[in-house]
């Protein structure tokens, strides 16, 4: 999708779920933040074929380290490109949301980006 007008904000977030770790032979002891991840995830890819002024990218989603155990924590990253200066407010409800839903408890922190930064050629380097 390619947005035309003003962008008046870009956003890095970064969301931590937390749920409850079990081992992968008892699930049902556990609230899987892998399974409720994976619903964020498309939910939020979903939200710009509705919303046209947003383009989304989730660029890192991690979750434990162990083959056999179901993480308590896990991680999504990524931008979002808006016209509209809510849409952080609105992801975060989303999310929160669906979070709820299953029972695990969300944080969602949000870093303003500016290309206009003094620093940012070096940044990027």
């Amino acid at each position: 999708m390619t947005m035309t007008g003003q962008t008046h904000s870009a956003q890095r977030f970064h969301i931590t779920l937390t749920g409850k770790g079990a081992h992968a032979a008892r699930p049902h002891e556990g609230i899987d933040v892998i399974v409720i991840g994976s619903h964020i995830v498309s939910a939020l890819y979903a939200l710009p074929s509705r919303h046209r002024q947003w383009t989304l990218g989730i660029t890192r989603l991690t979750a434990g380290n162990s083959w056999n155990v179901l993480p308590q924590t896990a991680e999504i990253e990524g931008i979002v490109r808006s016209q509209d200066q809510h849409t952080d407010k609105q992801i975060t409800t989303l999310i929160a949301g669906i979070a709820a839903g299953f029972g695990a408890e969300t944080h969602v922190h949000w870093q303003p980006l500016s290309a206009s930064e003094p620093d940012a050629p070096a940044w990027a380097r």
